[in-house]
């Protein structure tokens, strides 16, 4: 996973109760010899002083990515804080196969998903600081 980019959003677009906004583009690169499913994420917002924010849900983006050995996928998305500074990490879930055109199934969302072994993967720790 790497993080590609990382921009202030102006406050002015920004909802309340948050005062701040980050949007971010995100590469996840499949590196190993395996192809693999990305199936959900965890995310822990560390919002300044303020209690810690879990986000978690199924997909990427809307995206269940299917990644063959050497390819990837880049997404966009954005967080918001209340605080001036803080950061996030996490973890990406998902099932990984030997086969080069994996089997799968369709899930009770119709949603393809392969058949394989599950796995984890961290989101390293990134800072957002308002630059005043």
């Amino acid at each position: 996973m790497v993080l590609d980019r990382l921009v202030e959003i102006a406050p002015e677009h920004v909802e309340k109760p948050y005062n701040y906004a980050y949007a971010y583009t995100i590469s996840i690169h499949n590196t190993s010899i395996y192809t693999i499913q990305i199936h959900s994420r965890k995310w822990v917002i560390k919002d300044g002083d303020m209690k810690d924010r879990i986000v978690e849900g199924a997909g990427v983006v809307g995206a269940f990515p299917i990644l063959k050995p050497g390819e990837k996928f880049t997404y966009r998305s954005y967080m918001v804080m209340r605080s001036r500074y803080g950061s996030a990490y996490g973890t990406y879930y998902g099932t990984f196969t030997y086969e080069s055109e994996p089997e799968g199934y369709f899930d009770e969302n119709n949603i393809f998903r392969i058949y394989g072994e599950p796995f984890e993967v961290p989101i390293p720790e990134f800072q957002m600081i308002h630059q005043e």
